[in-house]
C-alpha cells in the first residue's frame, strides 16, 4: 500500500479512531484486519482496486458505528 491509497487511508483512519478511543477496540481491530486483507487481495490481483477500496470504505463505516464498550451515551 502506498501514500494516496484509499485502502491504506481507511486502515489508518480505523486505527486512529481505535487508538483514540472513539470506536470499540474489538470491532476496530477486526475491521482494520478486513481492510488490510482487501489491500492484500488487491495487490495479489484477486480484487480490483475499486473493489478493494469499497471493502475498506465499508469496513471503516462499520467500525465507526461501534462506540467503545462502557462509553456513555
Amino acid at each position: 500500500m502506498s501514500p494516496g491509497d484509499p485502502v491504506a487511508a481507511a486502515v489508518a483512519r480505523i486505527q486512529a479512531a481505535w487508538e483514540g478511543g472513539r470506536i470499540c477496540r474489538l470491532s476496530g481491530a477486526g475491521l482494520r484486519a478486513r481492510a488490510l486483507e482487501a489491500g492484500r487481495l488487491r495487490d495479489a490481483g484477486v480484487l480490483s482496486p475499486e473493489a478493494a477500496a469499497g471493502v475498506a470504505a465499508a469496513a471503516e463505516n462499520v467500525a465507526l458505528a461501534f462506540e467503545p464498550l462502557g462509553a456513555r451515551r
